[in-house]
């Protein structure tokens, strides 16, 4: 039996199942709260399966033994990704044997953040290069160097709206960048690159600074899962703590680069 999508304040239903969800914190939270993304559910009325999906993320939880929970994983389309706890793993096993298992990290923010680190991050920019919030004359620009900087919204202009993202330019090129893969009114999961020949110049560190920043400045949680260790690596710099590994899937996708 087909799961059914939830709209509106339904969504808020499907909360319980994800009480404990190791990662994707942020994401959850703008499915949930109706921002971006999508819900769906085994039954409407008292779902004992969900299945949120942000971008090309497939976040699924409740019990794995319910009869939805294998229709739940078979709706994922190749190249997608998989995050479930860990009750999960020996079904995603037998339903998805083409899934690729793979580390992630999820981190929480801490009870507080240093400030004056924060400031010297974002003040860490070398010469020559400029630190600018993305606006609409620089959107495309910036979709450019990252397409999940911008794609789980709508449109550009959604994204200027609710999102909010901050890059880096040289020779008035976005070089690096730092983003709202998601965003609801309590939270902002991130999402990070550098141009693989502008690395290992601190500028991942800016922009990052610069987001939590203003997460901080509007009353929003800072949200940080990482894809591999670089990327753990870089969530501790900024500031993050509670680095948490689980498993997640990739069916037949690329490795992301940061986040």
């Amino acid at each position: 039996m087909p799961m059914e999508q939830l709209l509106g304040p339904q969504r808020e239903i499907a909360g319980p199942l994800y009480t404990g969800f190791p990662g994707l914190h942020g994401a959850i939270d703008s499915a949930l709260e109706g921002v971006l993304g999508q819900v769906f559910v085994d039954d409407p009325s008292r779902p004992k399966v969900a299945r949120i999906v942000i971008g090309d993320f497939h976040a699924i939880a409740g019990d794995p033994h319910a009869p939805g929970a294998t229709e739940a994983l078979l709706a994922v389309p190749d190249r997608d990704y998989v995050a479930v706890d860990e009750s999960w793993h020996e079904l995603v096993r037998r339903a998805l044997p083409q899934a690729q298992a793979y580390d992630r990290f999820a981190f929480r923010a801490p009870a507080t953040w240093d400030r004056e680190r924060l400031t010297a991050l974002r003040e860490s920019l070398p010469a020559g290069f400029e630190l600018q919030r993305v606006d609409a004359g620089t959107v495309a620009a910036f979709r450019a160097l990252n397409e999940t900087f911008v794609d789980n919204f709508a449109s550009l202009n959604e994204f200027l709206e609710l999102g909010v993202g901050f890059g880096v330019t040289f020779g008035g090129e976005f070089v690096a960048g730092c983003a709202s893969y998601s965003i609801s009114s309590r939270s902002v999961e991130f999402e990070i690159e550098t141009r693989r020949d502008y690395q290992r110049r601190g500028l991942a560190l800016v922009t990052g600074a610069r987001l939590i920043e203003h997460c901080l400045e509007n009353g929003l949680k800072p949200c940080w899962d990482a894809a591999h260790e670089g990327s753990a690596l870089l969530a501790e710099a900024l500031g993050f703590v509670g680095r948490r590994e689980y498993k997640s899937y990739r069916l037949g996708a690329p490795e992301r680069p940061e986040s």
